[in-house]
Formats: C-alpha cells, sequence, structure tokens
C-alpha cells in the first residue's frame, strides 16, 4: 500500500461469482483486534443492495485477509494460473498445503546495478519476444520494451527491471498489463541502456557497432572498440529457403573490398566465378553499417556498382543488357554464340572520395533478367572456357532457382529435380557437341532416375535400340570399379 495504490481488478472481478471477504486487524502495539467478514453477491457490487459486516472469530489469526469463493475451473487450472501468479512474487504462496516454486525474476543476469526503485538485470545472447514480459512488479511481468544492444558479430545484450520501490512508473490500470507511455518510462529505458554499456565496458571484447561505442561515450562510458573485422562476402542464392551458414567473421586488411552493392544472384554468382579466377575473392567483405564511423572501416575501398562488357566473335564489345541474343520463338530461349570476352568492371569508391575501377576477365555471365525461368536464361561462356557442364547446371540453379509454394505446384524436391534436368541441359546444349551433349543429358537420367536400381556388386549394360531397350546383369565377379 506504501509504494503502489492497491487499485485493480483482483475484487471486481469476482463480481459475477460473489464472494465471502474476512480479515482482522492487528494494533502496532501488538493487539489482536476483532475478526470481520462480509457475505458479497452480485446484487452488492453493482450497488443494489446494502452489504452487511459481521464479527467473525474465523477470520485469520492473529492478522490478515481471507477470500473465499465458488470456482468453477478445475484444480489443475487453478493451481497452474495460482503457480504463474506466483512465479516471480516476493512472498511465499501455498495452495493445498505446498509451496509453490518461486524463482527470482533476475536469474542468469551478468552484471545487476540498482535505478531509481529498479533494479536492472543484463543478459548477454539470450534472445526475448517481442512482447516477452521484461519488468516484474510484485509477481507480475510485463513488456514495457526495455533496449536490446546488438553488437557486431558477438551476440545481443538484453536487461530486465525488477520492481523494489518506484512510485515513478505507472502501469495502466485496472489490469496492470502494460506500462503507461510517459517521460519517466523513456528514462527507464534510457538507465536500462546505460546499465548494458556498463556490463559491456567490463567485457574483454564487447564489439560495439558505432552507435552504441559514441552513445556510451557521451555517457562517461569506455567501450573497447572492434577490431578490423568483416564477414566474408559471399555471391547471393536465388533460393531464399537455401539457408547456408554464414562465412566466419575474418580479419580485413588495408586492401579489403567492402561490398557496397546487392547484385542479384546472376550477377553476383559470375562476379565470385571472376573474383576466385583472379585471385581476389577473399578480398571481398560484406559491408556493415553498424561500423560506420570508426576510422578503420570508413578508410576501407567500396565496391559500388558493377559493370559488365562482352566481346563477340566479330570483336564489337557491348554492355551486358545490350548483348546481342536470338530472338525467342518458343517456350524456351535459344542459346547465345559463345563470346570471345567477358569483362567485369567494378566501381570503386575510396576513402578519399575519388573513384577508380578494377577490371577483372571473366568467362561467364548471364544475359537474362534475374528472377527469371530457368528455360530464359541466357548463360554466356567465353570461347576459351573450361567450365564444364555440372558446374555450370550448379551456377544455373545458383542463380535462378527458387521454390514455388503455389497451391497447384509440385513438392520442392520435384522442382528442384525438373530444374536440374533443364539445367544441365541447357549446360551441355551451350558447351559441348550435339552428341555429347545427347549422352551427358542421358547419363544424368540415368543417374537420377535408374541408379538406385542397380546392385551395388553388379555390372549392369543397357543398350536401347528403338523400340527395344535390352538389359544384361553381369555376375558379381565381373563388378568393375
Amino acid at each position: 500500500m506504501a509504494r503502489e495504490d492497491a487499485a485493480g481488478m483482483g475484487i471486481l472481478s469476482l463480481a459475477h461469482r460473489g464472494c465471502r471477504i474476512a480479515s482482522r486487524a492487528c494494533t502496532p502495539d501488538g493487539h489482536v483486534g476483532h475478526g470481520w467478514s462480509v457475505d458479497l453477491e452480485p446484487k452488492h457490487f453493482m450497488g443494489r443492495s446494502d452489504a452487511h459486516v459481521r464479527h467473525d472469530d474465523g477470520a485469520p489469526y492473529p492478522s490478515g485477509a481471507a477470500v473465499q469463493f465458488q470456482a468453477t475451473e478445475s484444480a489443475d487450472m487453478i493451481r497452474a494460473a495460482v503457480a504463474s501468479a506466483a512465479r516471480h512474487y516476493p512472498l511465499p504462496v501455498t495452495f493445498e498445503g505446498e509451496t509453490l516454486e518461486r524463482q527470482a525474476f533476475l536469474d542468469g543476469t551478468i552484471h545487476a546495478e540498482s535505478w531509481n526503485g529498479l533494479t536492472f538485470g543484463v543478459y548477454r545472447d539470450r534472445r526475448r519476444g517481442y512482447l516477452e514480459p521484461d519488468l516484474n512488479f510484485f509477481g507480475l511481468t510485463v513488456p514495457v520494451q526495455l533496449p536490446t544492444v546488438e553488437t557486431v558479430h558477438r551476440g545481443i545484450w538484453s536487461v530486465r527491471a525488477d520492481v523494489v520501490d518506484c512510485p515513478g512508473l505507472e502501469l495502466l490500470l485496472p489490469a496492470r498489463r502494460e506500462a503507461v507511455e510517459n517521460a519517466f518510462l523513456d528514462e527507464v529505458r534510457e538507465g536500462a541502456r546505460l546499465a548494458v554499456y556498463r556490463a559491456m565496458a567490463a567485457d574483454s571484447d564487447p564489439r560495439p557497432a558505432f552507435a552504441d561505442w559514441s552513445r556510451a561515450r557521451d555517457a562517461g562510458i569506455n567501450l573497447t572498440p572492434p577490431p578490423p573485422i568483416l564477414r566474408p562476402w559471399r555471391p547471393a542464392i536465388a533460393d531464399i529457403d537455401d539457408w547456408r551458414d554464414p562465412p566466419k567473421p575474418a580479419p580485413a586488411g588495408p586492401d579489403a573490398l567492402v561490398m557496397a552493392c546487392d547484385p542479384d544472384p546472376p550477377e553476383a554468382q559470375a562476379l565470385w566465378r571472376a573474383a576466385e579466377r583472379a585471385g581476389m575473392a577473399e578480398e571481398l567483405f560484406e559491408a556493415d553499417k553498424r561500423l560506420n564511423g570508426y576510422g578503420w572501416y570508413d578508410r576501407l575501398d567500396r565496391v559500388t556498382g558493377i559493370d559488365t562488357e562482352v566481346t563477340d566473335g566479330d570483336g564489337r564489345t557491348w554492355p551486358l543488357h545490350e548483348y546481342p541474343v536470338p530472338e525467342r520463338t518458343g517456350a524456351a530461349a535459344p542459346l547465345a554464340p559463345r563470346p570471345d570476352a567477358i569483362r567485369m568492371a567494378l566501381a570503386v569508391k575510396t576513402a578519399r572520395t575519388r573513384s577508380l575501377t578494377i577490371v577483372l576477365p571473366a568467362d561467364l555471365a548471364f544475359a537474362g533478367e534475374a528472377w527469371d525461368w530457368v528455360c530464359h536464361s541466357l548463360p554466356l561462356v567465353t570461347a576459351d572456357s573450361a567450365l564444364e557442364p555440372r558446374r555450370l547446371a550448379e551456377l544455373l540453379r545458383f542463380s535462378f532457382f527458387s521454390f514455388s509454394d503455389d497451391v497447384d505446384a509440385d513438392s520442392r524436391e520435384t522442382q528442384a529435380a525438373r530444374f536440374d534436368e533443364e539445367a544441365i541441359h541447357i549446360a551441355t546444349r551451350l558447351l559441348c557437341s550435339e552428341d555429347s551433349a545427347l549422352e551427358i543429358s542421358i547419363a544424368e537420367t540415368v543417374r537420377r532416375e535408374l541408379f538406385w536400381l542397380v546392385p551395388r556388386d553388379r555390372k549392369v549394360e543397357i543398350s536401347i535400340t528403338r523400340p527395344d531397350i535390352r538389359v544384361v546383369l553381369g555376375d558379381p565377379a565381373e563388378t568393375t570399379t
């Protein structure tokens, strides 16, 4: 009562049930007073009838209050509700003689501090949901959106608050399921953020974002800035469900190039292949806006754009988007003649605001539209390239395959199998002779559809002379590796 206005929904929630309330007071000198009780029905709550208070020797002794009402819920439901309310309650609670489990709201903190009647507890790498409670008001937990601090490659810091004696904090009556948005709540959030910064200051390698580093510095808290470490860049994949573990952060030397542009998967895959062939793939790193402001990061060169040029067999050079391709006459795009050369020009912005261009020779580019069907893709592979059909099919999949969840679409496995079949067909048509393409296509079909039927210890020979198919199953001794 001294810490918070006790008005709420507790007794009012019994208006439709009715209840008996009994209480007994004890004087400051220890004298036990009379017990009292009152029976309340809905008509009393509605003010339609007077309630009569009477002496009651059965009231709690030597002091206290008791509320009795008829419950319609099961005992299990009641116990679960009471256990939930008692979990972070500051006093012991019993249910049918059993003392219910309690847990400190700030268990597991790595740093705790007091602030204006609250206790802040800071956690590391403890993610919470958007509406997960982060403040405990004497057992009632509510979400007040205390801040989280995301570091650079070192996880996330979060904070919770436990109420001790904080009259400035206002909870929305009558249910108290959320806090009143006022100036004091903004101060609470800022105090919680500074508590996180003080916890981070005790860490040997906190790696704060520049905005957090600056905010902490302005509050007199010194955080160790992150070292020159970035996540290596890898090309985008068209299939957003094909999630792969990102490469681990690595040191970014003075020759590092930050990818400040975001190429579509076909362009990105072609760039990565060109960078690998030029021996500079390991110099490419992901951009990280959280580091803008740190001197070492601001001094790194940035790739701001990619222009690809293609030289045809007649020595003419074209921008990739203007490269002449055969006119589409059916569902699938015809293959373009293999060019003599492909060059990818990277527009680079330096820390001194001057621009330069890095030219990479390439043997692959995609002239088709990004996010199109594989049958419409237009891979351009230089005449002198040693690119193999299976590798080109793999690059086509990375560049164009995207699972469709339409109701009339097949399963993911079926879609992927059909895509791979079409991709290897395109790759063999482009890179091999007609006969070689046909041989590879047949071999791939056998591998995909029949390979699982072949016994491990037997040799199988298949010959096809339309319309006949002849299969010869050899003895185990005839098996060759």
